[in-house]
């Protein structure tokens, strides 16, 4: 008796080990869909002396997944200026700025953020020099009141335009952090016990069972005949 069960305790926990541990392993956090769509407030920045621009993009809505970089809006300049004079923008000119429709695919909630920023520098016919300064807040964040899915939305960059010739175009960036409602950053967890928790319990009740019978033995031996 003592060593049958002996060996059905040491068969139980050779089972449990050889079993896969997946299920009480963290799960990941679900993804989190949405659409964003950033608007200038006017589509051409004028300069204060002459008559050139700087235009800034209006995209379409765009969709994404979980974090991601976007683009806010990208820039191109116009000018007709010889070198020798180019178009400018002063201390108090070159004002910027873009709002943000943010959208949680999964709820339909949405909100809107706004960034602002002022242009600086010069541009002419045949170069451009601009800079850039972004003003009031850089981060704004907005949690899904729904299904408590948190959006963190930086301004963390700025390509300056070419010259009127260039193809390619400037642009202003942006970095989206997206949280998952409830999220702590691990997932969640099955509660389920691990195999080598469901091992020892079964050896323990294995010898608690020895030593019972062994016990039951030792009374059954002192009783008088």
């Amino acid at each position: 008796m003592k060593r049958s069960l002996l060996a059905i305790a040491l068969a139980a926990g050779l089972l449990c080990l050889g079993g896969t541990p997946a299920w009480a392993s963290p799960s990941p956090p679900p993804d989190v869909s949405w659409s964003y769509n950033f608007t200038p407030s006017q589509p051409l920045i004028h300069s204060d002396t002459g008559n050139g621009t700087v235009s800034f993009s209006n995209e379409p809505t765009h969709n994404a997944i979980n974090s991601s970089d976007v683009v806010v809006t990208n820039l191109k300049v116009s000018s007709t200026a010889p070198n020798t004079s180019p178009d400018s923008f002063t201390s108090s000119g070159g004002k910027w700025s873009v709002s943000l429709q943010l959208t949680d695919t999964a709820s339909g909630q949405s909100t809107t953020m706004t960034f602002t920023g002022q242009l600086g520098g010069t541009f002419s016919q045949s170069n451009a020099n601009i800079t850039n300064t972004f003003t009031g807040s850089t981060t704004q964040s907005w949690t899904d009141p729904q299904n408590g899915n948190k959006f963190t939305v930086s301004l963390i960059g700025f390509t300056p335009p070419g010259p009127p010739s260039s193809s390619n175009a400037g642009s202003i960036a942006a970095y989206v952090q997206v949280t998952p409602g409830g999220s702590s950053g691990g997932g969640t967890t099955s509660g389920t016990p691990e195999p080598s928790t469901l091992v020892l319990s079964l050896l323990g009740l294995g010898f608690a069972g020895l030593t019972s019978w062994r016990k039951g033995r030792r009374s059954l031996a002192a009783m008088p005949a």
